[in-house]
C-alpha cells in the first residue's frame, strides 16, 4: 500500500499533468512558461523538476499518454467484433483511431497549437509496433491464423501507419488533401491492397478460421 509522501507526490505530479493539459490546449507551448503551469497545479517551482526536464518533457508525456488512451480504446472497440477477416480488422482499427481524433477536440486542440501530430504518431506507431501492447506481433499472428504470411509483418504494418498517419492527419485538421471523410475510402482501399500483394499463403497447420483476439497467447 502506497505511503502517504507516495500518495502526496502522486498527486502532485497528476496535478502538474492536469495543468498542462488544460494550457497546452489553450495555449502554444512557447507562450506557456513552467510557471504557468506549476500555479495552476498548486505546487511549488520546484517540484516541477522532480518528474520532468522542462515542458516540452511534460508536453512529451501527454502526447505519449493520450496516443496510448486511443490505441486502448481502439482496440476494446475491435475485440467487441468477432473479426475472421484481415483486412477488416485492419481497416475497422484504422478507422477507430481516426474517428476517436475526429470527436476529441481537446486531443486535436493540444496537437494543433503544438504542431504535434508528427509526435503524436511517433508514440502511437511505437506502442503498436515496439511498445508494450505490439501490435504488429499480433497483427503477424492473426495473419497466420487467418491463412496469410508476411516476410517482415513490422514493416507492412509500418507502412500503413505511416500512410494513415501522413495523409489523415493532416486531412482531419487542415482537410487537405480533402476532407477526412472523403479522404477515408481511398485510404481504406489503398489498406487493403498493401495487405493482399505483401501477403503469401501461410503454412496449413494455421487455422484459417481463427477470429481476431488481443487475448489469445502469441507463439
Amino acid at each position: 500500500m502506497p505511503t502517504k509522501i507516495q500518495q502526496n507526490k502522486a498527486l502532485k505530479r497528476h496535478n502538474l499533468i492536469q495543468a498542462a493539459y488544460e494550457l497546452f490546449t489553450k495555449h502554444d507551448v512557447q507562450d506557456v512558461s513552467i510557471a504557468d503551469i506549476t500555479n495552476q497545479a498548486g505546487v511549488a517551482k520546484g517540484t516541477f523538476y522532480l518528474f520532468f526536464k522542462d515542458k516540452y518533457d511534460i508536453r512529451d508525456h501527454l502526447i505519449a499518454a493520450e496516443s496510448r488512451k486511443v490505441l486502448m480504446q481502439a482496440i476494446e472497440e475491435l475485440e467487441k467484433n468477432d473479426f475472421r477477416n484481415l483486412q477488416d480488422a485492419v481497416v475497422f482499427m484504422i478507422n477507430q483511431i481516426l474517428n476517436q481524433l475526429i470527436s476529441n477536440p481537446l486531443l486535436l486542440k493540444l496537437i494543433r497549437r503544438n504542431l504535434s501530430f508528427g509526435l503524436f504518431h511517433k508514440h502511437l506507431a511505437s506502442t503498436m509496433i515496439e511498445g508494450d501492447i505490439d501490435l504488429a506481433e499480433r497483427f503477424n499472428t492473426l495473419a497466420l491464423q487467418c491463412g496469410y504470411h508476411y516476410q517482415q509483418p513490422k514493416i507492412v504494418f509500418a507502412m500503413i501507419l505511416e500512410l494513415t498517419g501522413s495523409i489523415c492527419y493532416n486531412s482531419i485538421v487542415e482537410n487537405q488533401p480533402a476532407p477526412i471523410e472523403t479522404v477515408k475510402p481511398a485510404l481504406f482501399e489503398a489498406i487493403r491492397a498493401i495487405l493482399a500483394t505483401a501477403a503469401q499463403e501461410a503454412p496449413q497447420e494455421y487455422n484459417a478460421q481463427a477470429s481476431f483476439s488481443f487475448d489469445s497467447p502469441l507463439h
